[in-house]
């Protein structure tokens, strides 16, 4: 799949790689094809069989297995939950919830956990965690730039930054809440990406960069980090189009 925002005379917009894998998988699990305790088939042969590569399918795991549904064994597998369905009934009403917010409230949710991560990652992280950061930033540089952009490209580069955030405060409970929000407002993110969010996505996340670099933490959280970057968020989202919203996120 690329970044063409074509819908393909069907009116609606098309699945990100990420819901392409989380919609398989859900459904595979609410059909009754994967049973509690079964094992899901490896992250090669499920990108394979949906045509995408490894990259969504790691993150849509990542995403079920911090709601319960599915529980990653490393150097076994990854099998799915005795609690899977409950889980997932959770999920839905949280999609369900999530379809009918609004930019102010998507933004509140990803403030408390951004503003929380880029704190404590200004206080804890290590040289390691700058070398990640940094080469996400990079990483996203050349796709911001291409024309046209790749936006599931921009959105899975995008959301790797945050991660390695969340990763560095050294918190695993709040680093796991804080993907979860982030993976699943994935669909806001590439509609932000798409109506002009890209612009100055590089340079919010340099600013965070160097807050925490610098051990900065108040800087990190407030106007010159989390913030600003959640303030931008919001303001593409809310001058977009509302047609142009996406009525479905993973």
């Amino acid at each position: 799949m690329n970044g063409s925002d074509k819908t393909g005379g069907s009116g609606r917009k098309p699945r990100s790689r990420l819901e392409t894998v989380l919609d398989h998988i859900k459904a595979q699990i609410a059909g009754g094809r994967l049973r509690p305790g079964d094992q899901l088939p490896p992250e090669n042969d499920l990108a394979r069989e949906l045509g995408l590569s490894r990259t969504p399918v790691r993150e849509a795991v990542k995403v079920l297995a911090a709601v319960g549904i599915l529980d990653v064994r490393h150097g076994r597998g990854t099998f799915v939950t005795d609690g899977a369905h409950a889980s997932l009934g959770q999920l839905l009403l949280f999609e369900t919830y999530l379809t009918d917010t609004t930019p102010q409230k998507l933004m509140e949710v990803r403030r408390i956990f951004e503003r929380s991560c880029a704190e404590l990652a200004a206080q804890r992280r290590t040289e390691e965690d700058l070398a990640e950061m940094r080469a996400c930033i990079e990483r996203l540089r050349p796709l911001v730039a291409a024309d046209p952009p790749d936006y599931d490209a921009t959105v899975e580069a995008d959301l790797a930054f945050h991660r390695a955030i969340y990763k560095a405060s050294k918190n695993e409970l709040v680093a796991t809440l804080a993907n979860f929000v982030s993976n699943m407002v994935s669909g806001w993110l590439r509609h932000s990406h798409a109506n002009g969010g890209l612009a100055d996505t590089v340079r919010l996340h340099e600013v965070m960069y160097t807050m925490i670099e610098g051990r900065n933490s108040a800087a990190a959280r407030e106007c010159y980090g989390a913030d600003e970057n959640m303030e931008y968020f919001r303001r593409v989202l809310e001058q977009a189009p509302q047609h142009d919203r996406p009525g479905k996120t993973p």
